[in-house]
């Protein structure tokens, strides 16, 4: 078959699904390009989890995608698997669109499956039709090189074996295979953007401009290849001053910063910004600090605290190393009350080996650390005295002396 072959050479070009031994998740829908998907892949030898998700939101016609869907899974001997949702309430709950809403819990529901599956990816059937809908809109809300070169063949665990298909090609395949769909009815309103460039939009331009779909094709495939190099030569440090030295500098911020998330609006007033700024994106976060900008990932500014160690060692033991704090033992005397938190302002610490105390924001800025750093930054108080700047500056109290009988050792892991 012309789609199985062309769907074979595309997942080896790309290197889809290289491993034989692990099942594809494939999600199965039930409409022509789902069940050709499946099709495809069976055929090509690939052993498959039919995932069918169930929305709650068009009544009979849902249920019978779901039966179509579990008939041609069994079919095609694939294992299936289906899942419902109470879509709207997720709607309500998160203030997103009903397509927003089934996006979200279909996949996060076939990442589910992969890891109880140990799948080796998430196979979904966009084709060459649906990438040119998505140049388009995102060419007329205004995009740069990465919304233009459309979806990716793979992303995230997801691939898109089908990706450089037509749809015409698509449905003559399941008319050679004698393979049947449903059809979704929602398809037909015009009441969302997608759709009125699929049924109004697109006919007209390819009517009016034959080959203008092979075209866009090839031109899609171009600007994947230029969105590449161009990622290649992009420089992997943020050096705020120097983007502001460019020839673009607003291009250039937009285009390091919006894979993590960062809007044109954000990636703009960052080049404006004064030390201390602070932007936060859905992952990651980005802070002005002496006219650096300093990302990082939202997991990386969370409150677990480091997990302290703690022994007893006799003053002829005694080898100190760096960034390990090193107290008199008679810091445990009394029973103290001793506290990890981050740091707060007007913290003071007395540092061993200077006279009197500094701030601890003059600690830190001696040190050099970023926004985030300081941020991140852990103390350890005793008795509501901070004794030290967890790795970074010890403080003058309980130093171990001549004296001292009893060394405490405290690392931070």
């Amino acid at each position: 078959m012309d789609l199985e072959r062309k769907v074979a050479g595309f997942i080896a070009a790309e290197g889809l699904l290289p491993d034989r031994d692990r099942p594809v998740v494939v999600g199965l829908s039930g409409g022509a390009d789902s069940v050709a998907l499946l099709s495809v892949l069976r055929a090509l030898g690939f052993a498959c989890v039919a995932v069918h998700c169930h929305f709650g939101l068009r009544g009979d016609e849902a249920d019978r995608d779901m039966a179509h869907a579990e008939s041609v899974a069994r079919s095609l001997g694939a294992r299936f698997r289906s899942v419902r949702f109470d879509t709207r309430s997720y709607m309500r709950e998160h203030g997103v669109s009903a397509e927003m809403a089934c996006r979200d819990l279909r996949y996060g529901h076939f990442r589910e499956v992969v890891a109880e599956s140990g799948a080796q990816a998430v196979a979904v059937a966009h084709h060459r039709d649906d990438n040119i809908e998505t140049l388009m809109l995102n060419l007329l809300r205004g995009s740069g090189i990465h919304g233009l070169r459309g979806m990716l063949p793979a992303h995230d665990g997801v691939v898109r074996p089908m990706l450089e298909c037509t749809r015409d090609e698509i449905l003559e395949y399941l008319r050679s295979k004698g393979l049947d769909y449903v059809t979704d009815s929602t398809n037909a309103e015009n009441d969302f953007s997608r759709n009125r460039l699929r049924n109004v939009v697109l006919p007209v331009l390819y009517r009016e401009f034959p080959g203008a779909g092979d075209a866009i094709g090839r031109t899609l495939s171009h600007l994947r290849g230029n969105e590449t190099l161009y990622n290649s030569l992009l420089p992997t440090a943020i050096d705020l001053p120097a983007i502001k030295r460019s020839a673009a500098p607003a291009t250039l911020i937009h285009e390091l910063l919006s894979p993590m998330g960062f809007n044109s609006s954000q990636t703009e007033a960052m080049l404006s910004a004064s030390s201390g700024a602070t932007f936060v994106s859905a992952t990651h976060r980005a802070d002005i600090s002496r006219g650096e900008l300093e990302v990082s990932l939202l997991s990386e500014n969370d409150d677990r605290p480091p997990r302290l160690t703690c022994r007893h060692i006799a003053p002829g033991n005694f080898s100190p190393r760096e960034g390990v704090l090193y107290l008199d033992a008679a810091a445990l005397d009394g029973c103290p009350r001793w506290e990890l938190r981050h740091a707060a302002p007007g913290d003071r610490i007395r540092p061993f080996g200077m006279k009197g105390s500094r701030l601890m924001s003059d600690v830190f800025a001696s040190a050099r650390l970023s926004a985030p750093q300081k941020r991140r930054q852990w103390v350890l108080v005793r008795d509501g005295v901070i004794l030290w700047a967890v790795g970074l500056r010890a403080s003058a109290h309980f130093p171990v002396t001549s004296a001292t009988t009893e060394i405490l050792e405290i690392e931070a892991l």
